[in-house]
């Protein structure tokens, strides 16, 4: 027979590993809410910023600059306050990361001197923003938690976003011409409802995917909408696998309504186009897409130079920004092209392969829980730099990488 004293002592023990384990994973939990607004708060902070600076039109100028260091200041705090819990989690990968990003840089400050100045350039967004989010995205290990953080960051950047849009259309503010900066800040609730309404088709989603949507292109660039539409592609690709009957019938409603609006394109897009021009807006992605032809403002002549440029020092390409030194301070507009021209024909190679594989890798290894975040970031972080920004200074791109690097296992 077994020993009551010792059953009450083995339950007393259980309970006590039971509430231990408790505090283990509320401790981790915590850990990894602390991560996730370092890294989302970019997002806000950078949206309520780009407010101030139109709404008082302090773009360019001093009191703009003292803005601007204020919101680094508040993101940066926000990551030192993260940094124990990633050094915990990653201290030899993040020194290692730094040792090999540190002797990239010294290399090429020897063997590519003539790209000092543009070097120099990006050491602080590289260093200070980059890589940080590398590291950072990389120590999460709950996404629900990320999920839920990315949430409540794309809600602000939508609250202010629309204040934003409502003051320019009322004539209280004024972006220029157009603002890539606010379409791609958009992107963030753009895809999140997007994502929402064609799991669920709420109308809660909808109306704000269609507002995010409606600023982007009233406001923004054509490369926003080019992300958006990849992630609806990557999202309906994984949707036809688990159709029911009643998704079925909401996309066939959803897919006639799009090629209804496909056959009626330049008339939609002319109607809400001066529909805009009533409030002072000339839609210059509306114009764009009204000429009926790929317009690439310039960058085909961009790529053709720079491509020559590898072509010529194929080997060891003309490194860490020679894409800048070759184009006059411009970067290339295209992440593969950026990257041939870093480390050159064989080892650019090499990465593009590696980080294609790494993509696909994490999008058919992914159940819908994991798949969606993974195809969120895709869209934020990596498909514009097919046409935009460069990765080395892009932080969103870093914070893509650092999630898929750790999904597939690859580093």
């Amino acid at each position: 027979m077994t020993n009551p004293q010792f059953s009450f002592f083995f339950a007393k023990q259980l309970k006590i590993e039971e509430k231990i384990m408790d505090l283990i994973i509320d401790k981790s939990k915590l850990e990894d809410k602390r991560i996730s607004i370092a890294i989302m708060s970019s997002f806000a902070i950078l949206m309520i910023q780009y407010l101030i600076l139109v709404y008082f039109n302090f773009i360019d100028t001093s009191k703009g600059e003292i803005v601007q260091l204020i919101s680094k200041g508040i993101v940066g705090f926000l990551y030192l306050l993260a940094l124990p819990i990633v050094l915990k989690r990653n201290k030899i990968k993040f020194i290692g990361l730094y040792f090999i990003a540190s002797f990239l840089f010294i290399c090429n400050y020897f063997f590519f001197n003539e790209n000092y100045i543009y070097i120099k350039s990006i050491i602080l967004p590289f260093f200070f923003t980059g890589l940080p989010s590398y590291i950072y995205a990389y120590s999460i290990r709950d996404w629900d938690i990320f999920a839920e953080v990315m949430r409540k960051a794309g809600n602000i950047v939508f609250i202010v976003g629309t204040i934003l849009g409502l003051l320019v259309v009322t004539g209280n503010a004024s972006i220029g011409t157009y603002s890539m900066s606010l379409s791609y800040y958009m992107l963030l609730p753009s895809i999140i409802y997007m994502n929402d309404f064609l799991d669920k088709m709420h109308l809660k989603s909808g109306v704000i995917l269609g507002v995010s949507l409606l600023i982007i292109l009233a406001l923004g660039s054509r490369g926003a909408l080019m992300c958006i539409g990849a992630f609806a592609i990557l999202k309906l690709i994984k949707q036809v696998s688990r159709l029911t009957y009643k998704n079925i019938m909401l996309y066939l409603l959803l897919f006639f309504v799009i090629f209804i609006s496909l056959i009626f394109w330049d008339g939609i897009l002319e109607y809400i186009y001066n529909f805009l021009l009533r409030y002072g807006i000339k839609s210059r992605s509306i114009i764009l897409f009204l000429q009926g032809e790929i317009y690439l403002s310039g960058r085909d002549i961009l790529y053709k130079n720079v491509i020559k440029e590898i072509l010529n020092n194929p080997l060891l390409g003309i490194g860490l920004s020679g894409d800048r030194r070759v184009l006059g301070g411009i970067y290339v507009h295209n992440i593969f092209i950026e990257i041939l021209s870093n480390f050159g024909v064989v080892l650019g190679s090499y990465i593009i392969i590696l980080l294609i594989y790494v993509v696909i890798k994490s999008l058919l290894r992914e159940k819908s829980r994991k798949y969606n975040i993974i195809i969120i970031w895709i869209s934020i972080g990596f498909i514009h730099l097919l046409v935009s920004s460069s990765y080395l200074i892009d932080f969103k791109f870093w914070i893509f990488l650092g999630l898929l690097s750790k999904n597939s296992k690859v580093t």
